[in-house]
């Protein structure tokens, strides 16, 4: 068992010591996790202009439901991008991955007033997620822009 606990901590300490990216290769990987995001939202966005056919009684479990996977899709981008490192100084980059985090806890807000069909809920969660993102989306580097766009509802 102490073996064990040594080596995940050698693991640990070896994947810390990795030097921090450039600016530069932070933007070209977070290019790439974008491309990745806006491919795995592109199903999403089908679903909801076809959950707009539905009848009004079935609408909300199919909102949740989206919400539900952009959250996770959210949530894989967040963790994928933390673990690209972050510049060294570079204070703009570390105020988009902090963010990034927000933008999870506002989102689960609109998924939970959607999973309890609560128009008040929703009236006040959406419009705060829709704000959130469209100014971190401004103030994030160009390359995260467009994986931050609120734009699968």
């Amino acid at each position: 068992m102490l073996i064990a606990v040594l080596g995940l901590g050698l693991a640990l300490s070896v994947g810390a010591a990795q030097a921090a990216p450039t600016k530069a290769q932070f933007i070209r990987q977070g290019d790439a996790l974008c491309l990745q995001v806006q491919r795995e939202l592109a199903p999403l966005r089908r679903r909801a202009q076809a959950a707009k056919s539905l009848p009004e009684s079935q609408q909300w479990a199919a909102a949740e439901r989206l919400w539900a996977d952009q959250i996770r899709i959210q949530a894989r981008f967040t963790a994928r991008l933390r673990a690209i490192g972050l510049p060294t100084g570079d204070s703009k980059a570390r105020s988009i991955v902090l963010g990034l985090d927000r933008g999870l806890v506002l989102a689960r807000r609109v998924q939970d007033a959607f999973a309890r069909r609560s128009t008040t809920s929703l009236a006040v969660s959406l419009p705060e997620y829709i704000r959130f993102t469209v100014a971190l989306a401004k103030s994030s580097h160009p390359a995260l822009r467009p994986s931050l766009r609120a734009d699968v509802l």
